[in-house]
């Protein structure tokens, strides 16, 4: 199967609050695959999810950066001085070869940029200097407006109810 790849190239970010973004986002990754497109995922601050495990064993360009999310731990000022370091070492060889790649999907770069690990000028650089026919998916809560700017689809997930606010935590093979 062809797809018109000459279609491609424009920008989604999945943001909000709620459940469903990265679920959004690889929902996009099967239907691309489904058409026989070439991908990469490139995940942020999550480990031993359900989509690793599948993407790992399936053959498709998956990648982690897996140090423990900002959102569940307080890095002192060192500790955020180092995931900042090992972040761009990590960036520079992920993002090599994504001229080989039709769509891109990076998920949790919306905390990362919230958080400063992720510098705005550094994904700023990605959508403008992108493959002309690589579709982009970004996601995570709290993207700033500079970037929601910048993308053709800004999708927000909104949460009207969450079991983890009543204590539910993440169940594996659902939330991750």
């Amino acid at each position: 199967m062809t797809t018109d790849k000459s279609q491609l190239g424009l920008v989604h970010i999945y943001t909000g609050e709620g459940k469903g973004k990265t679920s959004a986002g690889m929902g996009l990754i099967v239907r691309a695959l489904g058409r026989g497109l070439r991908v990469k995922i490139i995940q942020l601050f999550k480990r031993n999810t359900g989509e690793q495990f599948f993407f790992e064993n399936s053959g498709i360009k998956y990648l982690q950066f897996k140090p423990l999310h900002p959102y569940f731990k307080n890095y002192d000022e060192k500790e955020l001085e180092n995931l900042k370091r090992e972040f761009l070492e990590f960036w520079n060889d992920a993002i090599r070869d994504i001229e080989e790649y039709d769509l891109l999907l990076i998920d949790e770069v919306g905390p990362g940029l919230n958080w400063e690990v992720i510098p705005e000028k550094l994904i700023f650089d990605l959508i403008e200097n992108k493959p002309k026919n690589m579709e982009l998916i970004l996601t995570g809560r709290d993207f700033p407006n500079s970037i929601k700017e910048k993308a053709n689809y800004v999708s927000e997930v909104k949460k009207i109810k969450h079991p983890y606010d009543k204590g539910t935590l993440a169940r594996e093979g659902v939330e991750y």
